[in-house]
C-alpha cells in the first residue's frame, strides 16, 4: 500500500523531524511504501530561518544544523519530489498515487501569526473519492479553536478517520464532526529508538543535558545543581552561558546521542521530554501552563507527574537519584500505544484484504 504522509517534516526541530521519522518506519514495518509530501510552507520557512539566525536563540553554527537536518532528512525519508513551496502546487498529486495519507504528527492545525489556516494539512488538494484521509496525532495546540474557522468543518467532513494528540484538539474535532476522534500517542512512541545506534558526541564524563533557553535565574539554578551532583552541563542545541560546553552544529542522530548518554535531562521541550523518557534518563521537566496539555496526560500514565515543575526553582531539592524512576515506567503507556498502533493498522491494511 502507498502512504503518504504531510507534516512539518523538513524544518531545524528536532522533536518535528523525529516525529514524522518514527512514523514514516513504523508503517514501514507494516510493509508498506512510505513517502513524505515534501510541502514547505513559506511562512514555516521564515518562521524558523528567523529563530536560527534573527532572535534569541541565533548562531552562526545553525548553518550547520541545517546541512544535517537536511542530510538527515534526505537520506532517512522517502520524500514525494522536489520541494513543494506553495498549496495550489499540491494538486498535481491528487493523480490516486496515494492508497492512504496521513496528516501529523505535531501541531499542523495550529493557527497563529506566523502560522495562517493552511487548507493543506486536511488535505484539501486530494479527492477523497481517489484517496483514504486521516489524521495521526495531528494538534491545535491551545492557542487554536478550530471552531472559529468555518472551513475546518468541511474540511474535518472529508476525513475517513481521525486520530488527535491531546483531548483539546478531540473536544473541537468532535463537536465539528459529531464523532469522537481516536486519542493516539505521539509517534515517537511507535518506533524502538533504542534499538538504533546514535553517535555519542560528548565522551568527557558524565554531563547533565540542557535543552532549553532559562532565564539567567533558572540558569543560575541548574549550574549549582550540576555542581552539587559532580556534573558538566552541555548545551544539547542551546546556547547558555553556564553550559561547560554547547552542541548546536548537530542533527538529529546527534541530538538523540546526546540524549541517550547524559547523566540526567533538564529540558522544557515536549520532546525532550519524551526522549528523555524513551531512554529512561533521570528527569526535570520544567514546564510552564501552556505545554503542559500535551504532558501531563503521557506523564500521568506513566506515573511521572511528579517530574513535571513550574520553573528550576526546585531543583536545588533533588539529587540526580531523585530524578531517576523505572525503566518500566513507561508501560504505563502500553493502551495508549497499542490504540494507536491498532488505528494506523485499521486504516492500512494490506492490499489483499482491501481487493
Amino acid at each position: 500500500m502507498k502512504i503518504g504522509i504531510i507534516t512539518f517534516h523538513n524544518t531545524p526541530n528536532f522533536g518535528a523531524t523525529l516525529q514524522c521519522y518514527a512514523l514514516s518506519r513504523y508503517l514501514e514495518s507494516l510493509g508498506h511504501d512510505v513517502e513524505v509530501i515534501n510541502y514547505m510552507p513559506p511562512q514555516a520557512l521564515k518562521m524558523y530561518f528567523r529563530s536560527q539566525f534573527l532572535g534569541r536563540r541565533r548562531s552562526a553554527r545553525n548553518i550547520g544544523k541545517f546541512l544535517k537536518f537536511r542530510q538527515f532528512v534526505h537520506s532517512r525519508l522517502e520524500l514525494s519530489g522536489p520541494p513543494i513551496f506553495r498549496s495550489h502546487a499540491l494538486k498535481s498529486l491528487d493523480d490516486g498515487r496515494y492508497d492512504v495519507v496521513f496528516t501529523g504528527s505535531d501541531e499542523v492545525w495550529k493557527v497563529d501569526q506566523i502560522r495562517p489556516l493552511d487548507g493543506s494539512f486536511y488535505f484539501d488538494f486530494l479527492s477523497p473519492e481517489k484517496t483514504r484521509l486521516c489524521s495521526f496525532a495531528a494538534s491545535a495546540s491551545t492557542v487554536t479553536d478550530l471552531r472559529s474557522y468555518p472551513k475546518t468543518k468541511e474540511w474535518l467532513a472529508r476525513f475517513d478517520e481521525i486520530a488527535v494528540r491531546d483531548p483539546h484538539t478531540g473536544d473541537m474535532v468532535k463537536e465539528l464532526t459529531g464523532t469522537d476522534p481516536t486519542i493516539v500517542c505521539d509517534p515517537t512512541f511507535l518506533w524502538d529508538f533504542n534499538a538504533e545506534t546514535h553517535p555519542k558526541p560528548y565522551d568527557k564524563g558524565e554531563y547533565l543535558a540542557l535543552y532549553g533557553w532559562p532565564n539567567a535565574k533558572d540558569s543560575a539554578e541548574i549550574r549549582k545543581f550540576a555542581d552539587r551532583n559532580g556534573l558538566k552541563v552541555i548545551g544539547v542545541g542551546a546556547r547558555n552561558a553556564i553550559c561547560d560546553e554547547e552542541f548546536i552544529n548537530i542533527g538529529p542522530q546527534e541530538w538523540l546521542g546526546l540524549i541517550r548518554n547524559s547523566s540526567v535531562v533538564v529540558t522544557d521541550f515536549f520532546h525532550g521530554i519524551i526522549f528523555s523518557l524513551l531512554f529512561n534518563r533521570p528527569l526535570y521537566a520544567y514546564v510552564d501552563a501552556k505545554k503542559r496539555m500535551k504532558l501531563e496526560r503521557i506523564m500521568g500514565l506513566a506515573g511521572l507527574s511528579h517530574l513535571l515543575h513550574d520553573s528550576t526553582g526546585e531543583i536545588d531539592k533533588y539529587t540526580v537519584s531523585d530524578l531517576s524512576y523505572p525503566a518500566d515506567s513507561i508501560k504505563g503507556m502500553g493502551p495508549m500505544i497499542a490504540r494507536s498502533k491498532d488505528f494506523l493498522k485499521r486504516n492500512t491494511p494490506p492490499l489483499a484484504e482491501t481487493a
